[in-house]
């Protein structure tokens, strides 16, 4: 066999290789890969500040009724949460008629892919979405019917204890889950230390903004 020949089946020899382990990887990964069918959309109404003084413009909005929520690493506020962009345009435009110079921010989140342990979970995942989705909007209600005086301390209180519950059903303890649960723990407890007080709008606003939120990043929860 000559030289020529030999570094030709050498070669051709590693193209084989080669193309099997790709195989073999686009197999496996075919098999623990999903996508999570995921669309939400929400809108913001967000005071832009300096990080020096985020937490007295926090502080200042949630005392006025916002939910004084910290996001963009401290620059920004976010104020209340909508599911409309007319809605938070309608809000928005008032605010700056009183001098509250405040600006409408849209995110959302679509399919995403999971491979993994999650893949196998890519249903639930969705589910979980939804469910925070109607939960939110629950306390969304709650928050304008405190707001408004269409809605009692009592009726307010049955809603975040439900909230409180489905969201103890949405954990797992799975390592699927093992970044979502603690964020889903910790918000169960705020809604059940609320319900155990008197109830007020900007309270119900601030922890409906954190389950947005929560929701826009189930790429990063699921990663």
């Amino acid at each position: 066999m000559t030289h020529r020949t030999r570094g030709a089946l050498f070669a051709a020899t590693l193209l084989f290789f080669f193309t099997l382990s790709v195989c073999i990887g686009i197999f496996a990964h075919g098999r623990n890969f999903a996508a999570v069918d995921i669309s939400k959309r929400y809108f913001f109404l967000v005071r832009d500040c300096e990080s020096a003084t985020a937490g007295a413009v926090a502080g200042e909005s949630y005392y006025a009724g916002g939910a004084g929520y910290l996001m963009d690493e401290g620059t920004s506020v976010v104020l209340a949460g909508y599911y409309s962009k007319s809605d938070a345009t309608v809000v928005g435009g008032t605010m700056s008629e009183k001098g509250v110079k405040v600006r409408v921010l849209e995110r959302e989140i679509s399919t995403f892919g999971v491979n993994g342990d999650a893949a196998e979970f890519a249903v639930r995942i969705e589910s979980c979405a939804d469910v925070l989705d109607t939960l939110s909007r629950m306390l969304f209600d709650a928050a304008n019917g405190l707001e408004r005086n269409t809605a009692t301390q009592e009726e307010a209180r049955a809603a975040v204890l439900g909230v409180a519950k489905s969201l103890a059903g949405l954990k797992t303890d799975g390592e699927a889950f093992s970044l979502l649960d603690p964020e889903l723990s910790r918000m169960q407890r705020r809604a059940k230390e609320l319900a155990a007080g008197i109830l007020f709008a900007n309270d119900l606003r601030y922890l409906q903004v954190r389950m947005l939120f929560t929701i826009l990043n189930f790429d990063q929860y699921f990663a």
